[in-house]
């Protein structure tokens, strides 16, 4: 809601202060008093573009400032979003834009305090406050917003967000199933390796720790021969020669024993010698045995050898011992297998995908049928509250299209056509304030009184209390009278329920409705105009509404008729 606007040297204004209220809040004057020049100030602190023409005469620079109550409603939480997000911070809900515009054009503009640009200022005046009239800052104008418009009227905005909901989720399905088919050769490459490196290893048949025993194993075969014949000689020299080393320590042994017989001291001596004969006997019969153990086997040389290459060739491979190996082959076989069951994940893809294509065409086509229905509604309601307001025989049209989509699943009228976050229908108004011209989008129609109108007819048949908060109409009451006004009257005075309401009025009946009333009257001191606002208080509101329904001259008539106007208000 906009509480306060000051103004300094713009235009034909010096300097003035408006404290704005809740409901409805009504402006009246003589023509060329500056009503329309306090509108379009406030504009520039909506994002209106400035130039140097602006500044008052003599001043170097002009200065708007407005100061808003951002509500808890869906177009003051976006505008605090937008602030929030550029780095503005809200402070008890208020938000103060402060407009510089020096005579040579430059424009300056603070948000908070906070320097901003006209673009953010736009975009968060577009959420904040909708000026109907002929120079308007209309977000109706917008045939953007008209399907929400359309939905708000329908009451289906919490259908739009779902069929939203779902759009989101088809796209996520299609994005599964594009990923899973981009991704189909990669995993039949992978799947195919790892069959192979899973059939190599399987078939070498892995132990932890054979390398080593092979290699250990290998030397004795490949030196079979030498082997048994050192063997064979050891034993022949030790034990079977003429002359051998047992049959000589044997010689020694008797000898030393006949000699400790004189004496025996040398006794000692004769047990070593046994001992040592014993050992020479023992050590030959295990050098036979191990001539006879060695077995000269050609093929079981050729079999480790290739065993030993194989192992080598697996852990060069595969991993730096068997082991590793071994933990390769377990893992390539878990991914092998999750491959495997991907077979059927394409099928479970787009199984998922045609079902959620199959809810949403539903809730789409659905939702397209009450749309249509509460278009034509609309349609009947606007045209019917436009002949109250002096505009008999205008027509007014919410025209619903689609655009084709060759590609599209859905199909309205035998066409298949492109589905968004909000449904398949496009919606557009159209209007024509003149019988036998066609209907024309809103933003072709060149009468401000006649557009002002059909906007306040707009707000009063949809009644949007969630969106922005502060609507102004301008000469929205131009071309109508008597009983007319007094529809204008009652139809602002409704809108004014749910939003803050500011016109522009030369009608006495509109006027007696307003919650503030404030006069606008153009002064000419010395050589300079200017232009001043008064808030009126309960007599001063007689003699304006006395004045606005007679002129000039005020009779003690036209003050009575004025009081039976605002008591018949309150």
């Amino acid at each position: 809601m906009l509480r306060l606007l000051k103004i300094t040297n713009f235009a034909i204004i010096d300097d003035l202060e408006i404290a704005f209220g809740p409901g409805l809040n009504v402006l009246t004057g003589e023509t060329g008093a500056g009503k329309s020049i306090i509108f379009d100030a406030l504009n520039l602190t909506l994002g209106a573009r400035a130039g140097g023409d602006l500044v008052r005469a003599g001043a170097k620079e002009a200065i708007v400032e407005s100061l808003f109550e951002i509500p808890d409603t869906a177009g003051g939480l976006a505008a605090r979003s937008l602030l929030e997000d550029a780095g503005v911070e809200i402070e008890g809900g208020e938000l103060i834009v402060r407009r510089r515009v020096a005579e040579t054009g430059r424009s300056r503009i603070y948000l908070n305090g906070v320097l901003g640009t006209a673009s953010l200022l736009s975009r968060v005046g577009e959420r904040l406050v909708n000026i109907h009239g002929q120079h308007a800052h209309q977000s109706l104008l917008r045939p953007a917003s008209h399907l929400g418009l359309l939905d708000d009227f329908a009451q289906t905005s919490g259908e739009s967000a779902a069929l939203g909901e779902m759009v989101r989720n088809l796209k996520t399905a299609e994005e599964r199933l594009g990923a899973h088919r981009e991704g189909v050769r990669e995993r039949a490459q992978r799947a195919d390796l790892l069959r192979f490196q899973v059939e190599e290893l399987e078939k070498a048949a892995l132990r932890a720790g054979e390398l080593v025993e092979v290699e250990a194993e290998l030397p004795r075969l490949r030196n079979a021969g030498r082997l048994i014949e050192g063997a064979a000689s050891l034993y022949e020299r030790l034990y079977e020669a003429e002359g051998s080393v047992v049959e000589k320590t044997g010689e020694i042994q008797r000898e030393l024993e006949g000699m400790a017989d004189l004496d025996q001291s040398l006794g000692t001596l004769a047990e070593e010698a046994a001992s040592a004969q014993a050992q020479l006997e023992s050590l030959a019969d295990s050098l036979r045995d191990y001539a006879e153990g060695i077995e000269h086997d050609p093929e079981r040389l050729e079999t480790l050898e290739a065993r030993r290459a194989l192992i080598r060739e697996m852990i060069r491979k595969y991993g730096s011992d068997e082991t590793e190996c071994l933990a390769y082959l377990k893992e390539s076989r878990e991914q092998l297998a999750a491959i495997s069951d991907e077979e059927g994940t394409e099928a479970r893809l787009v199984a998922e995908r045609d079902s959620l294509r199959t809810d949403l065409a539903k809730s789409a086509l659905a939702l397209s049928k009450k749309r249509a229905r509460a278009a034509t509604s609309l349609d009947a309601r606007t045209e019917e509250a436009l002949g109250e307001l002096s505009l008999t025989g205008a027509k007014f049209e919410t025209l619903i299209t689609h655009s084709e989509d060759p590609e599209g699943f859905i199909e309205v009228d035998g066409r298949a056509v492109a589905v968004r976050a909000d449904g398949v229908d496009r919606a557009q108004f159209h209007f024509s304030p003149n019988p036998g011209e066609p209907p024309r989008s809103l933003s072709r129609v060149a009468s401000g009184g006649e557009l002002s109108r059909l906007m306040l007819t707009l707000e009063s048949v949809l009644r949007r209390a969630d969106l922005i908060p502060t609507l102004i109409f301008d000469e929205v009451d131009a071309g109508v009278g008597g009983a007319v006004a007094e529809v204008v009257g009652r139809k602002l005075k409704g809108v004014s329920a749910s939003h803050q309401v500011l016109v522009v009025t030369h009608l006495p009946q509109v006027a007696s409705l307003g919650n503030r009333h404030f006069r606008v009257e153009k002064h000419v001191e010395g050589d300079r105009t200017q232009t001043r606002v008064e808030l009126l208080d309960d007599d001063e509101r007689v003699e304006e509404i006395a004045r606005m329904g007679t002129g000039l001259e005020i009779t003690d008539a036209a003050r009575e008729h004025a009081r039976e106007m605002l008591e018949k208000a309150e």
